[in-house]
């Protein structure tokens, strides 16, 4: 039985067992809204020569203002009108934004264009895991959420190497076109293989319904202590992301050609993670594989905070213990996501998005920490949160 209100409507035409959607073309939604973020990271200082100072920095920064809240939309969208229709319309959004943004004769043009991007590639990965949880429970929807992280590692790293190279051929609004190409592409192959894996529907969508469906997530407390768990872990990505780069380069010397391959650490990281954790939940339940992960992030994150006060503040050091803290991370993050979803047969969309938006907005957060306090102080933090919230929940 599902632990939160049965407020949907079932009718006979949906009462049938969710259908499976094909995983490539899942972690292809999901991916979509990375590669947006990602692919026009070597394009900024081109961006920055064409529209001035400041241009740079604004175009991250209107993306990632825009795909936090959006996450809160596709959800309760998807709960009233099923999970097919939501994320084509969220495709042609995307993939609209990219075109925008690559025709962009003026800055503010690309901003929208940013935004519209954001808007539709936020619904990617909502709708994969409320997919994920319209058809699998227990072991095997922490399964399917660690074999997800796994699939969509490996965007975060290899999408600018496709960006750099994009931008050195035809330069940066190449980077776009591909970005709308790619849209249009998962567009099409989700119109014609992606099955509705929604077995009810919500009442109709009122600010007030939502607000109170949203409400009655949070207020769940077998909702509250695996989202905050992992908020902590992509608050510890991120922070790394925002706060490697100076100290790799300023600190520890290294060239930018060769600080790019330091991320990828990252990348191995969740994938032996989330492949231990795949393993483990064949077995075991998703919350000991979260439990595991959290030790590590906080094992991790501790010890990157110690290594100076020990006087083994170094490149390696902190290498190995960045790749304690993902490996916790690819435990963890997907086996918070399959124990926050869990209760939520129903109003899974919802629970995706509120849980997707809290961790997005902590990972924005600690970017920000990191750019003013040591990144390893961040990261410890990170860690720390997560072992409370874990500790809260196990105590409930």
């Amino acid at each position: 039985m599902d632990g939160a209100p049965r407020t949907g409507t079932t009718t006979a035409a949906l009462s049938a067992p969710a259908t499976a959607v094909p995983f490539v073309l899942l972690a292809s939604v999901a991916g979509i809204g990375q590669v947006a973020a990602n692919l026009p990271l070597p394009s900024l200082p081109a961006i920055g020569a064409e529209f001035g100072a400041g241009a740079a920095g604004l175009v991250v920064a209107v993306f990632l203002a825009a795909f936090a809240p959006s996450q809160l939309l596709w959800g309760p969208l998807s709960d009233r009108h099923g999970r097919r229709p939501v994320v084509l319309a969220a495709l042609v959004v995307f993939a609209l934004g990219s075109a925008v943004a690559a025709l962009a004769p003026a800055f503010w043009v690309l901003l929208v264009g940013r935004a519209l991007q954001a808007l539709g590639g936020a619904a990617g990965l909502v709708i994969a895991r409320a997919s994920l949880r319209d058809g699998a429970e227990g072991r095997a929807l922490g399964r399917g959420m660690a074999a997800l992280s796994m699939a969509t590692a490996a965007v975060p790293a290899l999408a600018p190497l496709a960006g750099a190279a994009l931008e050195q051929a035809e330069g940066w609004r190449l980077g776009f076109w591909a970005s709308a190409g790619a849209g249009l592409g998962v567009l099409a192959w989700a119109a014609a293989a992606m099955p509705e894996t929604s077995r009810v529907r919500a009442p109709a969508l009122e600010l007030g319904a939502v607000l109170h469906a949203y409400r009655a997530v949070w207020r769940d407390g077998r909702f509250r202590p695996p989202a905050a768990v992992a908020a902590g872990a992509m608050g510890g990505l991120f922070a790394f992301g925002a706060g490697s780069p100076t100290l790799y380069i300023t600190v520890f010397g290294l060239t930018p050609m060769a600080y790019a391959v330091y991320p990828l650490i990252a990348v191995l990281g969740v994938l032996i993670g989330g492949g231990a954790a795949r393993a483990l939940m064949k077995r075991g339940s998703p919350g000991r594989a979260m439990a595991i992960g959290v030790a590590l992030m906080l094992a991790g994150g501790l010890g990157m905070a110690a290594l100076d006060p020990l006087g083994m503040f170094g490149k390696h050091a902190v290498n190995v213990t960045m790749l304690v803290f993902v490996l916790g991370l690819g435990f963890a993050l997907p086996a918070a996501f399959a124990e926050a979803l869990a209760p939520f047969g129903e109003r899974a969309g919802t629970a995706a998005s509120l849980a997707g938006a809290i961790q997005i907005a902590a990972g924005a957060a600690a970017a920000a920490a990191a750019s003013i306090l040591p990144m390893p102080w961040v990261m410890a933090a990170c860690g720390i949160v997560a072992a409370v919230a874990a500790g809260r929940g196990r105590g409930r």
